[in-house]
């Protein structure tokens, strides 16, 4: 019997199996849920942190507050406030006692306040005070406005001329009482009034655009249209205009001059949470749009993808159908109290 070498013996590998199409399909759901939630992770807090701050405007406030309860009304004319029981049984009283109907009235029902908190404002050493009065159960807020900043003029354009107000209108929004906006003390003359402008245009244009769009058409009235802004050289100095097309005022402020901004961190805050909008230009703005977008569709997404998730699960899918079942009641139910309480 001849020797035999001893020889390694090669196993072919078996074919590797693709996983099943829903397997797959749900692998990308979890990688996109994942990954755009970590994308949108600071959108995401932003949107949480400025919902606080909506919901407790004395939250982290650069304005004075604190807050006060009944012991601070207590001997004042705030104290035993009647009820509205009490003031609709008297109203009702007195309607009877200034008309004297055949059929006396009565009270038909419970009364309520619509409302459940009374405003005050008070202007002390150059400031506002706030008051908010809670009248169902007494105490409140009280929250101090910074003084206001010394009105400080800027310096006139040479050129400037004509009244940015139309009618009782701004005829530049933004612009203040008075003259375009920085363009400083009202500015004097007759404006600059060119033929065949976009407010003449815009008139004309209005009804043939709404007869082609399907609504009626009437008298038509241009509230504002945008400021033209071009530098402007004077006095050997250069110079910002801002001309207003409908109203023919020119403006301008020296060129360079910084904004005065009175933005702080907690309104720009709130602004930011508010931002919405496509602007004309591919600005700052318009890329904020594009988050705020992808911010909607991410959480209708995270929900759905969610909901996907939770049903793979199969030991999680009684407990979580009553969860389910629970959460639409009592959004139900709470919306339908919104509705009546926003509606009332």
């Amino acid at each position: 019997m001849g020797a035999v070498a001893d020889e390694a013996v090669t196993v072919p590998a078996a074919p590797r199996r693709r996983r099943p199409f829903h397997k797959r399909v749900m692998h990308v759901v979890r990688r996109l849920h994942l990954y755009l939630g970590l994308f949108l992770f600071p959108w995401a807090v932003l949107y949480g942190i400025t919902a606080f701050l909506f919901n407790h405007p004395t939250a982290f406030s650069d304005q004075p507050s604190t807050t006060f309860g009944p012991a601070a009304t207590a001997g004042t004319a705030l104290d035993d406030l009647p009820g509205p029981a009490a003031i609709a049984e008297a109203v009702v009283a007195k309607l009877n006692e200034q008309q004297a109907p055949v059929t006396p009235y009565k009270l038909a029902g419970e009364a309520n306040y619509l409302r459940d908190f009374a405003f005050a404002t008070v202007k002390a050493d150059g400031r506002t005070v706030s008051v908010l009065y809670d009248v169902k159960h007494g105490g409140g807020t009280v929250r101090q406005s910074p003084p206001a900043a010394e009105k400080v003029e800027p310096e006139k354009a040479p050129f400037a001329t004509g009244s940015a107000k139309v009618g009782g209108t701004k005829g530049s929004k933004g612009a203040p009482k008075g003259g375009p906006r920085g363009g400083g003390p009202p500015p004097t003359g007759d404006g600059v009034k060119l033929p065949d402008q976009l407010p003449d245009r815009l008139k004309t244009a209005v009804p043939t655009i709404l007869e082609r769009t399907g609504f009626p058409t009437g008298e038509v009235t241009v509230t504002s249209v945008p400021d033209v802004s071009f530098p402007v050289e004077a006095d050997g100095r250069t110079w910002t205009a801002r001309y207003n097309p409908q109203t023919g005022a020119v403006s301008g402020t020296p060129h360079g001059a910084a904004p005065v901004s009175e933005l702080g961190w907690r309104r720009y805050l709130l602004r930011l949470h508010t931002a919405h909008g496509y602007p004309g230009d591919q600005n700052a703005k318009w890329f904020w749009a594009v988050v705020v977008d992808v911010m909607a569709g991410t959480m209708c997404f995270w929900g759905v993808s969610g909901l996907v998730m939770w049903w793979q699960l199969k030991a999680t899918r009684k407990l979580g159908a009553v969860v389910l079942l629970f959460s639409a009641a009592a959004a139900t139910v709470l919306a339908l109290g919104m509705h009546a309480a926003l509606t009332g």
